[in-house]
Parts: structure tokens; C-alpha cells; sequence
């Protein structure tokens, strides 16, 4: 019964803070008109700046990434983290999104179904150069345990990969080298997905 109040409470309590308003990430060709045109310029440069960055960090992992292959994982990574906070109608923060899907309000948005779709949006691409890996922290804790994905140059070890993960921004993408993130990522074995 407790349990049940504090869902209750908390139901009320995020109505209120987040008035149930979705989250709009921008991407590009999205069909907005709430926008003026500076600040969809302004979206627009931001965007791409966005993923010029994220390639160029992926062209760092090796001298055997094809720079093609790059781009076209910074592009998806990037444009498909937005898409997803839209299908799964995302609320801010990422942990009240949550409580929402736990209590079946939102159907999903959990950071393994980030981690699950986005992963096989990141396989369709059949790159040569990159390697997926579903990665975890703190697996088992209810509370704590966090997924995402991590990309590393094809033959390269997982900790020298860089993580992708969309759900600790709410569909903005964040990345990070595995070594300096804050979390203790371990690789999920395929077998496991």
C-alpha cells in the first residue's frame, strides 16, 4: 500500500513539475513551425556542429576508421537519438521519464530500450571499421544499473571505445571515452542483448 501512495504521489507531483509536456529535440527536416527562422538556423548549426564533433572523435579511434563510416555513425547516432525521445514522447529528466514507463503511462524509454534501439539502428548501417557493443554499469541494481552503447574501431579494445548514450540527456546525445566517463561500464556479452 505504501508503495502504491509514494507511485501516486510521485504521478502528481511530476504532473505538476513537468505539466506533461514532451521533450522536442531538434534534428534536421523535422516538421516544427513553432520555430522562427533564426532559431531554426541557429538549431540547424548547432546540430551539425554536434556531429563534426562526434566524428572527429570517432576518426580518433583509429588509423583504420574509414572517415565515411565516421560520418555516417555520427549522423544516425545523433539524428536517431532525437528521433527516439519523439516516438517514445519524452518528458525531462530522463529518471521521471522512467517512473512514467515503470508505471505504465509510457510505453517506452528505459535506458536499455535507448541502448536496444539505437543499437540496431547503429548494426543496419553493415559499417566495416566499427564495432557495437552493448555496455552496463552497475547490473542488478534496481536503482543504479545503466546501459548504453559503445563504439570502438573494429579489432579495438571496449575500453578504448567512446560511449553513446541518449537517455542521460533526454535524446540529446551524449558521448564520452569509455576511461573518462562516470560510469563503471562493463561489456554485455552478445549472447545476453
Amino acid at each position: 500500500m505504501k508503495s502504491t501512495i509514494t507511485y501516486i504521489t510521485a504521478l502528481f507531483l511530476l504532473t505538476g513539475l513537468l505539466g506533461c509536456a514532451t521533450v522536442k529535440v531538434y534534428y534536421p527536416n523535422q516538421s516544427s513551425t513553432d520555430l522562427t527562422s533564426s532559431a531554426q538556423q541557429s538549431n540547424e548549426h548547432a546540430y551539425w556542429d554536434k556531429v563534426k564533433r562526434l566524428e572527429q572523435e570517432l576518426n580518433a579511434l583509429s588509423q583504420t576508421v574509414d572517415p565515411p563510416e565516421a560520418r555516417r555513425v555520427a549522423e544516425t547516432a545523433t539524428h536517431e537519438s532525437a528521433v527516439l525521445a519523439e516516438e517514445y514522447q519524452l518528458v525531462r529528466p530522463a529518471v521521471a521519464h522512467n517512473l512514467l514507463v515503470v508505471m505504465g503511462i509510457k510505453d517506452r524509454g528505459l535506458c536499455y530500450q535507448w541502448t536496444e534501439d539505437l543499437m540496431q539502428r547503429l548494426q543496419a548501417l553493415e559499417l566495416k571499421s566499427f564495432q557495437f557493443h552493448w555496455a552496463v554499469a552497475y547490473r542488478g541494481s534496481e536503482l543504479r544499473e545503466h546501459n548504453c552503447v559503445v563504439v570502438t574501431a573494429t579489432g579495438q579494445r571496449f575500453f578504448e571505445g567512446i560511449v553513446l548514450d541518449p537517455w542521460r540527456d533526454s535524446g540529446n546525445l551524449y558521448w564520452a571515452r569509455v576511461t573518462k566517463d562516470s560510469y563503471p561500464w562493463k561489456i554485455l556479452p552478445p549472447s545476453q542483448w
